[in-house]
């Protein structure tokens, strides 16, 4: 039998109060839903989302029971603005709200983190580019909704579609989706003119109409092909020794495809001894760029794959605490919300070794003080292992 929950064990406070803030403001310039309108309903969306988030920060909290006995202390029916929340109420709530709730509220939430982040890409127009992909998050076989595959079983997962800001590798936005949905109906779904994407082969490598789609929507796209793709090379550019020291082998104007109906558009090839080749296809907003710059630049498309694993490993959100599909979007979005609040607090993607130093912080076992200096420690420690990497990639190179 579990212990009874103690307000000490809780955290995230501050957290909390600047995410209702936030979604006050929204929810002024969004129209309410008949049933939560009908003058009957107790639990409003506030204390609902912000008892959700209180779930996320405290992985104490790891289950929708435990977070309407949470709702009885003193303290969270204080910051939420609420008293008791029971059990029906709170399952229902998820049928009620709409997950545009908090996708407009992260979006007002990444206005407010510009330049607070990481560093700057050189004199590219950092605002503009977006890195995009995919992660899958498995279910269990009950969630009937989220449709995958069948593979001897039938498998259930769901997909979120991210686009994230590479200077400061912020979330910019999200799409949450059956585990089946195409990456590139995703994205046709969230293109927003003026943006500059980074993509790998799964969006460049199978869909040529798709770059003529991009730029008439007025986006600018930089992406990975497959390596089997047919080129019809229209021009070349000049690579000199560094280019070609780096593993450039040709870039230039070409077609895409067998009756080459897609492009011109530039085409860098990358080919390094006992590496796959790499084929990058870029639209003409990259023509202020080399070869090698395009080529490096494009390197940054892994921050997204580093964000997928620290989102999934590191922010509390690896137990469901609904089920329905309204309710998964709560989770996911509010996962989003809590990695973007704690960025901004700390003015870094916190790590494993920032998380323990906050924790230990809001248990009481370190004073501020001192959760201070694990924190700068950890902060040095992450920053040495990234150069030891980056001289390690040096050296291969090389």
């Amino acid at each position: 039998m579990k212990k009874p929950l103690e307000e000490r064990q809780l955290q995230g406070w501050k957290f909390i109060e600047r995410f209702l803030e936030v979604l006050q403001r929204v929810r002024a310039g969004l129209p309410r839903h008949g049933r939560e309108e009908h003058g009957l309903r107790e639990l409003h969306a506030e204390p609902y989302l912000g008892l959700f988030l209180l779930g996320l920060f405290n992985p104490l909290v790891d289950s929708m029971r435990g977070l309407c006995r949470a709702s009885a202390l003193p303290r969270v029916q204080a910051e939420i603005g609420h008293g008791t929340v029971a059990l029906s109420r709170f399952s229902e709530a998820q049928h009620v709200f709409d997950p545009e709730l908090l996708r407009r509220s992260l979006s007002d939430l990444l206005g407010q983190s510009a330049g607070t982040l990481g560093a700057t890409c050189g004199g590219f127009p950092k605002e503009a580019v977006r890195i995009i992909d995919s992660t899958l998050w498995k279910v269990v076989p009950r969630m009937q909704w989220a449709t995958w595959r069948h593979q001897h079983v039938e498998q259930r997962a769901l997909r979120l579609h991210l686009k994230l800001r590479v200077w400061d590798e912020a979330p910019a936005e999200a799409k949450i989706t059956t585990g089946d949905t195409c990456e590139r109906a995703a994205l046709r779904a969230l293109l927003v003119p003026g943006e500059v994407y980074l993509g790998d082969r799964n969006y460049g490598g199978a869909d040529f109409p798709l770059l003529a789609e991009l730029r008439t929507q007025g986006c600018d796209f930089l992406f990975r092909l497959r390596k089997n793709v047919i080129l019809h090379w229209e021009s070349n550019e000049v690579l000199d020794e560094a280019a070609q020291a780096a593993g450039l082998t040709r870039a230039g104007q070409a077609r895409l495809g067998g009756a080459g109906q897609s492009g011109p558009w530039r085409v860098i090839v990358l080919a390094r001894a006992g590496e796959e080749p790499v084929y990058l296809v870029a639209s003409a907003c990259w023509a202020q760029l080399s070869a090698p710059e395009v080529a490096a630049f494009y390197r940054q498309r892994w921050k997204i794959e580093h964000f997928f694993r620290w989102l999934k490993c590191l922010v509390p959100c690896r137990h469901w605490l609904a089920q329905s599909e309204r309710g998964v979007n709560f989770q996911i979005y509010l996962a989003l919300i809590a990695a973007l609040l704690l960025a901004q607090s700390l003015g870094t993607r916190p790590n494993k070794r920032m998380f323990e130093a906050l924790r230990f912080f809001q248990m009481g076992w370190a004073n501020a003080e001192e959760t201070a200096a694990l924190i700068l420690q950890a902060e040095k420690e992450a920053r040495r292992k990234g150069e030891l990497a980056a001289q390690k990639a040096a050296k291969k190179r090389a």
